[in-house]
């Protein structure tokens, strides 16, 4: 009996602990595939600037571009977000890319980091659209995507546009600062996707 009330006694401190501390939200892990392509998760982020997005290029005979996937999503704690996937094959020392258009084909935002590694292989991120009083301009009706590799010297390498699947999220806020990690930090996709 006295053994009995002892793991009963553990398994409650045990549940006490956890809660306490809390669960880490994997919500705001960064994304391991976008690190290794590029180097980093925090991009350079430009909002309603009226830039205008690469036009689409194939890629040279030894680069692979294939922009399989960009969806209004959710991060795990259900904040909005855009998911983007992507099969690349890359060579060193080129810029990526990522740029979000509203229905009328203006700019909503640029994201921009990093430089390619020799890379071969899948490549899935996520950006925040809104916290904290904080939200993408997205704009009204459908949205595209560009993604691009260019040249630091700025010639583009290979660029591909793709329609962004899924409802756009009714926000609310403030243009995110410039400091503010929506939009900015490239986050890990669900497990599974």
């Amino acid at each position: 009996m006295k053994r009995l009330t002892s793991l009963a006694a553990l398994a409650l401190l045990t549940v006490l602990l956890l809660t306490a501390c809390g669960m880490k939200d994997k919500s705001y892990a960064t994304s391991p595939s976008l690190r290794a392509l590029i180097g980093t998760t925090i991009g350079n982020v430009a909002f309603r600037t009226g830039e205008t997005p690469p036009a689409p290029k194939d890629p040279p005979a030894d680069w692979e571009l294939h922009f399989s996937l960009a969806t209004f999503s959710h991060l795990e704690n259900d904040q909005p977000s855009i998911q983007v996937v992507l099969q690349v094959r890359t060579h060193p020392g080129a810029g990526f890319e990522f740029w979000l258009l509203d229905g009328t084909g203006a700019v909503v935002a640029r994201w921009s980091a990093g430089a390619t590694t020799s890379y071969v292989g899948t490549v899935c991120f996520q950006l925040e659209l809104a916290r904290d009083g904080e939200a993408v301009p997205l704009g009204e009706g459908d949205h595209r995507a560009v993604v691009a590799f260019r040249e630091f010297a700025g010639d583009v390498i290979a660029a591909r546009e793709a329609r962004v699947t899924g409802n756009p999220p009714r926000l609310d806020g403030e243009t995110p600062a410039p400091n503010s990690p929506v939009y900015r930090d490239a986050l890990a996709c669900p497990k599974g996707s």
